[in-house]
């Protein structure tokens, strides 16, 4: 059907340009490999998302893409204070172990020692001005104000 081949050329289009939604100024990336290393090992706070690399559903790249300059904003607004990360979360052992049950899903380790016991959901707005308010609240509530 006609309507089937425009979606097929909008998925060739859309996979093309997906790399530049992945790529954030100021935004860490995270991978199976430097997880660990990075945020359990670290004491600071991170708001990280988990997201679907090479998925390319229309709604799905567009949320992708509306969340994206608002993650970039926060890495820039929050820099000094808070971690801001993404990581490619179809890899089941990322989607089980952290209940990752839809994309992008956004968790917060606090700070402080983690491990994967300490990932806490983030359901908020998606604004950067709304994750950054949860974010000073969150750190303001535990006492984090140094500059990481």
């Amino acid at each position: 059907e006609e309507w089937e081949k425009n979606l097929r050329a909008q998925e060739v289009i859309l996979t093309q340009e997906m790399p530049q939604i992945w790529r954030l100024k100021g935004v860490i990336i995270l991978t199976d490999d430097n997880f660990e290393e990075l945020v359990y090992k670290d004491n600071a706070p991170w708001l990280i998302e988990f997201y679907a690399h090479g998925y390319i559903l229309i709604n799905l790249v567009w949320t992708f893409q509306r969340l994206a300059p608002e993650w970039a904003a926060l890495a820039t607004s929050m820099k000094g204070q808070v971690k801001i990360a993404k990581v490619d979360a179809t890899q089941p052992n990322k989607r089980f172990k952290f209940g990752v049950n839809g994309y992008p899903t956004i968790k917060y380790f606090p700070a402080g020692p983690k491990d994967d016991s300490s990932a806490e959901n983030y359901d908020g707005p998606r604004s950067e001005s709304g994750m950054a308010d949860w974010l000073r609240e969150k750190t303001a509530a535990s006492g984090h104000f140094e500059h990481i």
